[in-house]
């Protein structure tokens, strides 16, 4: 199998609502989609997601530079089988820096691809024992941002309640956080405890006091109270709250996730493969948690599409030590419409068996829909001689 092409779709997809919280407020998904082709017609698809404050990626960059450098050390190589594949991604792996959303989206792209030709699955390269049997589908994880208004947050927590939702997370960073939080309580129940999400708003003195004011509250860990560079600070609400500690921003790459581990700054780590550079660095980073006895938490990007949300759930059914799937099925909801083929939108394949022995990614990216969403022309390299 030679790399022949690799092809940069920036696409803007509309919400049907909004989403916000303490860094970001946003109505549509910009992504830029990457499409490989081989020396035989193959084809596989990944997906970048940038951001800014998650890992300084944006999308102007990755079209403009990381993408098409990353492309073109991947042109033309010659990857005759499975562990070919897998060499090129944990060699390049290291080398790419913070550059690890497109890092991630060209290794997706990678696998789907590769799977095809030489017949091997996603799962199969996440499974630690490839002859295991996946776990089931994780239960979805539902997140209440600032776009649920207070006045309307009962009615809303109601509804999921309805729907046996069980693990929740409640973006916090406003002045209304007490009065939000005792009310998605009462509705819940005691057996819920919340996840909180500051998302960097805080210091670690207004973290210790904000926490101390929710001493009522049943909270199961605070997510990113400080800056990401602030491991002191994450290490001195640890100490001093008495609530976990959950790195989301802190940790996008290994060598974070071992800052992390030095400095005792962290009791959970939010694996997301958006922000990592994919599966095997997710993997990496799942591995380093384990070896320090820190917990692990599986959660989306918000606004991903089918690609980046099938890895997720497929990470999750292949990778133990998982409670649940933040944003679980949200996103397809958020979205106005998927990438996928109409088929495969409620990726239905990931809850059963014999969607995780489809070949690569096991999903199907529609050109069509791709070409409706897209913002300006795709940018297309070719190998030399292509």
């Amino acid at each position: 199998m030679r790399i022949e092409s690799a092809t940069l779709h920036c696409v803007r997809i509309p919400f049907r609502g909004s989403f916000g919280h303490a860094l970001s407020s946003r109505s549509h998904s910009d992504a830029v989609l990457v499409e490989l082709r081989d020396d035989q017609g193959g084809v596989g698809w990944g997906e970048i997601l940038p951001r800014a404050y998650v890992t300084g990626e944006t999308i102007e960059g990755v079209l403009e530079r990381s993408g098409p450098a990353l492309a073109r050390r991947l042109l033309g190589s010659e990857l005759l089988d499975r562990e070919a594949v897998l060499g090129w991604i944990r060699q390049t792996l290291p080398e790419v820096g913070r550059e690890l959303a497109t890092f991630g989206g060209f290794e997706v792209a990678l696998l789907d691809l590769a799977g095809h030709r030489h017949g091997f699955s996603l799962a199969s390269v996440l499974l630690a024992d490839p002859t295991a049997e996946p776990g089931p589908a994780l239960p979805p994880g539902v997140i209440i941002g600032f776009e649920v208004a207070t006045p309307d947050l009962k009615k809303h927590c109601v509804a999921l309640r309805f729907k046996g939702r069980t693990h929740v997370k409640v973006k916090v960073g406003r002045d209304d956080d007490p009065e939000r939080l005792a009310m998605i309580a009462r509705v819940f129940g005691p057996k819920v405890p919340l996840r909180l999400d500051a998302n960097a708003a805080w210091s670690a003195d207004e973290a210790v006091a904000r926490l101390a004011a929710l001493r009522e509250i049943p909270i199961a860990s605070i997510e990113q109270p400080v800056p990401a560079d602030d491991l002191a600070g994450l290490r001195a609400i640890r100490e001093r709250s008495g609530v976990p500690v959950m790195a989301d921003e802190s940790v996008c790459s290994l060598a974070d996730a071992e800052r992390l581990v030095a400095e005792r700054a962290a009791d959970i780590f939010n694996v997301r493969p958006g922000k990592h550079g994919g599966a095997i660095a997710s993997l990496q980073i799942v591995e380093c948690a384990r070896a320090a006895g820190i917990g692990i938490h599986l959660g989306t990007l918000v606004g991903e599409s089918g690609v980046l949300s099938r890895l997720a759930e497929v990470f999750g059914r292949c990778v133990p030590g998982f409670a649940c799937l933040d944003g679980k099925g949200q996103n397809r909801f958020l979205l106005e419409s998927d990438v996928l083929r109409a088929s495969d939108e409620p990726a239905a394949a990931s809850e059963g068996p014999a969607g995780l022995d489809a070949p690569g990614l096991g999903v199907e990216v529609d050109p069509q829909i791709v070409a409706q969403r897209r913002v300006g022309e795709p940018t297309r390299l070719l190998a030399s001689g292509g």
